[in-house]
């Protein structure tokens, strides 16, 4: 399949295609916003003049501790320079500890504001930096203004890095160079940024890679395909942008397909809104658009129909718009127009569903309106959990196929599961135990560590925060299943068995389903195409994969406190640890309102937990109960204890509309 429809990218940079119109009725040449970037090829210039001047242009920001949280560095983007500067050569070194394998810089702070700008390293597997090395991109962050201390630091790093590297801008010894691969969102600070932190690297002596506005999966999985030795031989090696586009939605007409060799007759055309966040989506989806017309042109492929909307020229990034505001407030999207913002439902647009992504589009959430004859239309947002067990149930259907013919249980072909975090709704966790019959692991919240534990503890590992950040991830038992599976399947081709039949649909789903989805991070737009697959195969629309359950009624608060290091929890963050008061007083509460709910009911008990934020001076807090009421009125008393227990700072929050 990829050597047949490859020639069709490969041509693209041939063709001239017709002007583009988008959903505003505006015309775009394709060759301008709808061409991916090539990258530009920096050669080293190791220099330590260079470096000392870098440096000393750009001294830390007085007072500023810097932390490497869930994400990275993230901070308002003034105080950030010197960090680049220094993250740039951090980057390098990293690249030689691994003997020249390339490692990865994306420039972005991802949800948050516009003012604000952050940095993400990744990991030569695509994946987050290794927590050795956050350890010393903090302190290298933190060396004192000093130039010669810093340098002195510099080389301490290198020669851990690779024995023997004693001089920093003397590749000396070292067996193989080093390669950054950078990338940036569409934050005014962006570029800025962006060039100091390739400056840095240039400077100890890398070639840098700077692959211009990207999401930030894509650039995980440039950096994970440009190093083919990582790379599993199921999916075809194609580490820039072009190569992401192709991968991903000619896996997607793969998985399409397939519905006809089921012989299945959903032939309606699904039309999809996208809200971009104002961010680097938006130009993205654009390209995706434009492949999957061609497929569409080609064969005749049932692809759905994308419309993107807020894009960076439309309104502010992340500002009422967007997955973190969408999933955080169950409100629709503001729609901004060019000249103005109007707040507009999406339910009023001829469209069967719509998405919202993050500012740098690894977040997605789906949501639309529903007609309640008590309460009009309401609004309905199907969240990580909803994906998670979408996704889930999907995969576990199509392997349960697979094992008829192979006579063994779906168990012991191989090892599924999700992964989740306390953030979780308490029906989904249920839904997925219970109907699905799948394993269920909870993992502390951030995404370095939902990826392990998936990657870890299952052959199949699905994790989905309930932020809408997630992926699967195939192990080499997976693969392995392929393999099996592709051999019976060669054996038996005249094979009438229905059995045979259905089992060979379900390999044929199961092989595409590594190369449409991104196996270095969570990404929401290879999330998008997995999602709509799903559904299609299904003849599903979001109401029918609302309906699988209901979620328990939750709210989240976040308090502002002094210290946030004085809260401890354990591993999963579903217990505090300190202060030690703090949890007795949460399970007293917890117990009080389970009192007071029948025996005899299915749902899962009332729960709520609260755990210190990874970048900011603030306790996050959770509730869930069968009621909203009964949920707000948890976060309330969690609210309250966290303040008076853990040193609050300013005015308590409140819960808006609440008559608490």
């Amino acid at each position: 399949v990829h050597e047949r429809e490859a020639t069709y990218i490969d041509s693209l940079d041939l063709q001239i295609p017709p002007p583009y119109i988008d959903i505003k009725g505006r015309k775009m040449q394709s060759s301008s916003v709808l061409s991916p970037t090539p990258p530009r090829i920096l050669r080293p210039s190791p220099s330590e003049s260079k470096a000392r001047n870098l440096l000393l242009s750009n001294p830390p920001a007085a007072g500023c501790k810097y932390a490497y949280g869930t994400a990275g560095f993230r901070y308002e983007a003034s105080l950030l320079p010197s960090v680049f500067v220094r993250m740039g050569m951090l980057a390098a070194i990293r690249s030689a500890s691994l003997h020249g394998e390339g490692v990865g810089i994306m420039v972005t702070a991802s949800h948050n504001p516009e003012r604000d700008n952050g940095m993400k390293l990744a990991d030569s597997d695509g994946g987050m930096l290794h927590p050795d090395w956050e350890v010393h991109a903090v302190q290298l962050a933190n060396a004192p203004a000093d130039v010669d201390s810093t340098i002195n630091h510099v080389a301490k790093l290198c020669s851990i890095a690779v024995p023997g590297w004693s001089n920093p801008f003397e590749q000396g010894n070292m067996k193989g160079g080093m390669v950054v691969h950078i990338g940036k969102d569409t934050r005014s600070s962006s570029p800025l940024l962006t060039n100091l932190a390739i400056e840095g690297a240039l400077a100890m002596g890398a070639c840098v890679v700077d692959h211009g506005l990207l999401t930030t999966p894509m650039l995980h999985h440039i950096v994970m395909h440009s190093n083919p030795n990582l790379l599993p031989n199921l999916i075809p090696q194609r580490c820039n942008e072009r190569g992401y586009l192709e991968i991903m939605c000619h896996s997607y007409a793969a998985l399409i397909r397939t519905a006809f060799i089921a012989g299945g007759k959903n032939e309606a055309k699904r039309n999809l809104l996208v809200d971009s966040a104002c961010g680097v989506g938006y130009p993205k989806i654009q390209l995706i658009r434009e492949c999957l017309q061609k497929l569409q042109l080609d064969d005749n492929c049932n692809v759905v129909n994308i419309h993107s909307i807020n894009g960076p020229d439309d309104g502010p990034l992340n500002d009422s718009c967007g997955a973190e505001y969408v999933q955080k407030n169950r409100l629709s999207p503001v729609i901004y127009d060019k000249k103005s913002p109007v707040k507009s439902s999406a339910s009023q647009q001829p469209y069967h569903y719509m998405a919202s992504l993050d500012g740098d589009a690894d977040r997605i959430v789906f949501h639309y309106q529903k007609h309640d004859e008590k309460n009009g239309l309401t609004f309905r947002l199907l969240d990580g959990d909803k994906i998670a067990v979408l996704i889930s149930s999907f995969i576990q259907e199509e392997i349960n196929w697979l094992q008829k013919v192979f006579g063994v249980s779906s168990q012991d072909l191989v090892k599924c599961g999700v992964v989740q975090t306390a953030y979780a709704n308490g029906s989904s966790t249920s839904y997925l135990k219970n109907v699905v019959k799948t394993r269920v692991a909870i993992a502390k919240t951030g995404v370095k560590f939902v990826h392990a534990a998936a990657h870890d503890n299952f052959d199949v590992g699905v994790y989905f925060e309930a932020n809408g950040h997630g992926t699967i991830l195939f192990g080499s038992e997976f693969l392995n299943l392929m393999s099996r599976a592709e051999s019976y399947f060669l054996s038996h081709k005249a094979s009438q068995n229905k059995n045979d039949i259905r089992a060979n649909i379900a390999w044929r789903r199961l092989r595409a389903l590594p190369s449409l989805v991104n196996q270095a991070v969570g990404d929401a737009l290879s999330d998008l195409l997995l999602v709509d697959a799903i559904l299609h195969l299904r003849g599903w629309d979001l109401p029918s994969w609302d309906g699988i359950y209901e979620d328990m009624p939750s709210r989240q608060l976040k308090v502002k406190v002094q210290d946030r290091s004085v809260i401890t929890t354990n591993d999963n963050e579903t217990k505090a640890l300190s202060p030690p008061s703090l949890q007795p007083a949460l399970d007293a509460a917890m117990a009080t309102m389970a009192s007071s709910y029948s025996k005899t009911t299915d749902n899962p008990p009332p729960r709520c937990f609260v755990r210190p934020s990874g970048t900011e001076n603030v306790v996050r807090i959770y509730a869930e109960a069968h009621t909203q009421c009964d949920a707000d009125a948890l976060a309330s008393e969690s609210v309250a204890l966290v303040y008076k227990l853990c040193g609050g700072v300013g005015k308590m929050p409140v819960i808006s509309g609440s008559k608490l």
